[in-house]
């Protein structure tokens, strides 16, 4: 197995992470069978951490929420003060789950990550103007039959510029309409869904309109595409930061001015879990357990994404946790080569991205050797698009791979909520892919 970068920790943050641990262990109901796998306090606090098992959505669900709620907190409540709430996910590749909402836990953990990038660590935020660009299933208000007022659309200091939840459903007028909100609402931090912008950044362009430029732009809610990132980059010039985390676990990771992603180190541990190399060097999936949340103690949570760690000490200089090359997708999204070795989403959006002329796509692999792609072009030669395609996908997947394409006016996120880029239509489990621990 390839050498990983070994990661800096702080003595606050061993701090930090033994009394997550022994407090989820100790006084949190859902992991009062989970003592016996602790080597105590005289272990190593990530040996003890890693000889935890895996907690999964499927666990979320089959518990009720009170069952990671530390003892002496009393959820029934809280939830009649308001102090928090309880709020489902999406549940765009997985059954939804109910989370215990905390605000404030929520606000330390997205203002800790702002310190990760010199842009937002500059920009005082805090009671900022944010515009926010998501399905409205996820975030705002959504409505089905015609549309919301700017004002409806308004909630505290955030302005949410669609009540749409299906981008191949905007018209030209809906489009021309955020864009006219963002010059009037003129938002310090644009933070949007990066397939959504995409979309918005190609009405943009097809119809030279130009767009409010906010301090920085920050993409959430899925992890963008090369494409992507070529259609917003066309349109703004400010910096765009990539940001990653959950419902569940608030803010993990920030991306650097130097591309790089790091941990949110103040508010949790994360464990990273190898591929056999022949799958991938330095990529695995990620646990992660939360700090500082007092209604919701994860330990391990596995976030459903493979991540890439980075090689080399980051340029930027910051050194604190784990630091990653890049998220290469949902482990939802991953398919398989011809030769049984996983390609993940990241693969494939490099694929796709070095033919010319694809604005956006779907490939869904319906057997060993078989794949269908859709794809969604404004310009080129469809017959040399789809060849072009096809040269490029069997590089990944081996040269009898069966490949066939279609072109179509648009694409549609998944229940009006994310959009699936790539997707096996056959079980992938990922625990056969992983190194065996020496």
């Amino acid at each position: 197995m390839t050498s990983l970068p070994i990661p800096s920790y702080t003595p606050e943050y061993r701090a930090c992470a033994t009394a997550a641990l022994e407090t989820a262990l100790s006084k949190v109901p859902a992991y009062h069978a989970w003592r016996g796998h602790d080597g105590g306090p005289s272990a190593d606090i990530f040996a003890r951490y890693q000889a935890m098992p895996v907690l999964t959505k499927a666990d979320l669900r089959e518990r009720r929420p009170a069952a990671f709620v530390p003892a002496g907190h009393d959820l029934a409540a809280a939830l009649d003060r308001g102090d928090v709430e309880l709020v489902e996910t999406s549940g765009s590749t997985s059954d939804a789950v109910t989370n215990v909402w905390c605000q404030e836990w929520w606000d330390a953990s997205e203002a800790s990550s702002w310190k990760l990038h010199a842009a937002t660590a500059s920009a005082r935020l805090g009671d900022h103007r944010e515009a926010i660009l998501a399905s409205p299933r996820c975030v705002g208000f959504a409505c089905d039959i015609g549309y919301l007022t700017t004002e409806q659309r308004t909630l505290w200091h955030y302005l949410f510029l669609t009540e749409k939840a299906d981008p191949a459903q905007w018209s030209a007028s809906l489009c021309d309409r955020m864009i006219e909100e963002l010059g009037q609402f003129e938002p310090t931090v644009l933070e949007a869904n990066p397939s959504f912008l995409s979309v918005l950044c190609r009405h943009a362009i097809k119809h030279s309109r130009p767009v409010y430029q906010p301090a920085v732009v920050t993409l959430t809610y899925e992890n963008p595409s090369l494409i992507h990132l070529r259609h917003i980059r066309s349109v703004f010039q400010c910096p765009v930061i990539s940001s990653y985390g959950a419902t569940e676990t608030g803010y993990v990771f920030m991306q650097c001015e130097a591309g790089r992603l790091h941990q949110n180190v103040e508010h949790c541990h994360v464990d990273f879990q190898p591929l056999a190399d022949r799958h991938g060097t330095r990529v695995g999936r990620i646990l992660v357990s939360t700090f500082k949340n007092p209604w919701r103690a994860l330990i391990r949570f596995d976030m459903g994404d493979l991540v890439r760690l980075a090689a080399e000490p980051c340029p930027c200089g910051r050194r604190a946790g784990l630091t990653l090359e890049a998220i290469e997708g949902r482990v939802a999204n991953a398919t398989l080569s011809l030769a049984g070795r996983l390609v993940t989403q990241r693969e494939v959006d490099a694929a796709m991205a070095s033919v010319d002329g694809i604005d956006q796509y779907e490939l869904v692999q319906t057997g060993a050797a078989t794949i269908s792609v859709r794809t969604v072009s404004d310009a080129g030669d469809a017959r040399a698009i789809d060849r072009e395609l096809r040269t490029s996908l069997q590089r990944r997947y081996g040269r009898s791979v069966n490949i066939t394409t279609s072109q179509v006016r648009a694409l549609s996120p998944v229940l009006g909520v994310k959009y699936r880029l790539a997707r096996a239509e056959f079980d992938i489990d990922i625990n056969a892919f992983l190194a065996r621990r020496p």
